[in-house]
């Protein structure tokens, strides 16, 4: 009976789907397509929890924005990836800053295309919200929107949700 048992257990965690996640944050390899790597397909955007807000829709040249990734249904993420692309193209564009620094610190920048071009998450840890600072190019013009992916547990992931257009100009 014991040998049946352990022999059903073992085919049981062997048959279980594996997750290949970052738990200390994502790597480069994920910058364009923004899937986590957690063998599971993205959950629709339609039932998406958690958002991208930006404090206003037109930014000076030389100006800096804070940009938060938030719940809106007090449902915590573990992960996430944040970069800033151009509309309507999609190349990565301008360069963010932590506001956190020393063991508080709960992101690090993703090197994308260039040094703090992208941040991801630096653990697992439950967040409510993350905020970070965000400047554009000194020659651009035009709008920008950010694209997030958030992970709430292993399994559960929304891939490429977009805050509303910034002007830059």
């Amino acid at each position: 009976m014991n040998k049946i048992f352990c022999s059903s257990l073992l085919l049981f965690v062997v048959s279980l789907p594996s997750t290949t996640g970052w738990p200390k944050g994502a790597p480069t390899s994920v910058c364009q397509s923004m899937l986590p790597g957690h063998g599971k397909e993205p959950q629709p955007m339609a039932d998406n929890p958690y958002q991208i807000q930006v404090p206003g829709f037109i930014l000076e040249k030389n100006e800096k924005i804070n940009i938060s990734l938030t719940s809106d249904s007090e449902t915590p993420f573990k992960g996430f990836i944040l970069k800033a692309v151009d509309v309507p193209g999609s190349n990565i564009i301008g360069s963010f800053n932590l506001l956190e620094t020393g063991d508080n610190t709960t992101a690090k920048y993703l090197p994308c295309t260039h040094p703090q071009s992208s941040i991801s998450h630096t653990d697992n840890d439950l967040k409510l919200s993350q905020t970070v600072e965000w400047s554009p190019p000194a020659n651009f013009t035009g709008p920008v929107v950010m694209v997030a992916t958030f992970v709430k547990d292993g399994y559960t992931y929304w891939v490429n949700a977009t805050s509303d257009p910034i002007i830059v100009g």
